[in-house]
C-alpha cells in the first residue's frame, strides 16, 4: 500500500535533506512555530491561559526555550499570573502532613512531573539526584543558623520545585512556616516587578526605561521551573 502524499510526507522529504535526524528537525521547527504563535497571538487567549493555569505553566525545557524568544512583556503576563497562583495556594496551605501532600501534588503539575516519577537510569541523572538530596537535607539542617538564615533572606530564594522538595523533607513545622513566609515575600516582590514590566510596555510610560525589574521575567521563569538545564 502506497503512502498518501500529504504535507507530512513532503515535510519529511525536505527534512531528510537536513543534517541529523529528520523527525528531530521537524519537531524542533514545529515547536519553534508553536512558541512564536503563542507569544505573539495567544498570550491573552482565554482558552490557552486556562490550560496554562491548569498545568501551572510550562516544563523546564519549554519554559527556557520560550525565554530565548526574548519577549519580556508576554512572559511577564504569563508569570505574573502563575506566580500569583502559587502565592494563593501557599497562603491557603495548611502546614500539616496532609497540607504538604496536597501542595506537593499541585507542584507535580509543573516541570518536574516526569523527573520525579521516573527512575534515574542515566548515571549523571542518578548522581544529580543524590547530590540534590544531600543539599536539600543540608538546607533544612542549616536553616536555624543565623548566618545561613540571613544569607537565605538576602538571596534569590528557592525555585518552586525545591520549595516542594524541602516541604516534603522538613519535619519541623516552625522551619517550614518561616521558609514559606520568606518565599511568599520574594514571590510578591517578583509579581510587583512583573507588573512594572507590563506597565512600562505601555507607550505612555516606555520613556521611563527599566530598572532592576528589567530581568524579572527571566527570574520568574527560574522561580517556577529552576535553573536552565538542571531540572
Amino acid at each position: 500500500m502506497g503512502v498518501d502524499k500529504h504535507m507530512t510526507y513532503f515535510n519529511l522529504m525536505d527534512a531528510l535533506k537536513e543534517a541529523g535526524c529528520p523527525i528531530c528537525f521537524l519537531l524542533k521547527k514545529s515547536t519553534h512555530k508553536l512558541m512564536d504563535d503563542f507569544l505573539y497571538e495567544q498570550v491573552n487567549d482565554p482558552g490557552v491561559r486556562s490550560e496554562i493555569r491548569e498545568s501551572l505553566g510550562f516544563c523546564s525545557l519549554h519554559a527556557w526555550q520560550l525565554q530565548k524568544f526574548g519577549d519580556p512583556f508576554g512572559s511577564a503576563i504569563i508569570y505574573d499570573d502563575l506566580i500569583q497562583m502559587v502565592v494563593d495556594r501557599i497562603e491557603r496551605m495548611a502546614i500539616s502532613e496532609k497540607g504538604i501532600k496536597e501542595f506537593s501534588a499541585e507542584i507535580l503539575k509543573t516541570n518536574n512531573k516526569s523527573y520525579y516519577r521516573k527512575k534515574a537510569v542515566c548515571p549523571i541523572c542518578k548522581s544529580r539526584a543524590e547530590t540534590e538530596t544531600r543539599y536539600v537535607s543540608a538546607f533544612v539542617e542549616s536553616f536555624n543558623e543565623p548566618e545561613f538564615l540571613l544569607a537565605y533572606r538576602n538571596s534569590f530564594g528557592l525555585c518552586l520545585p525545591h520549595i516542594r522538595e524541602i516541604s516534603n523533607n522538613c519535619k519541623q513545622k516552625k522551619i517550614l512556616e518561616e521558609l514559606l513566609n520568606i518565599e511568599l515575600a520574594k514571590m510578591k516582590e517578583l509579581i510587583s516587578e512583573l507588573k512594572e514590566i507590563q506597565r512600562k510596555h505601555d507607550y505612555r510610560f516606555s520613556h521611563e526605561g527599566f530598572g532592576k525589574e528589567g530581568n524579572a521575567w527571566i527570574r520568574a521563569i527560574e522561580k517556577m521551573v529552576g535553573k536552565e538545564g538542571v531540572l
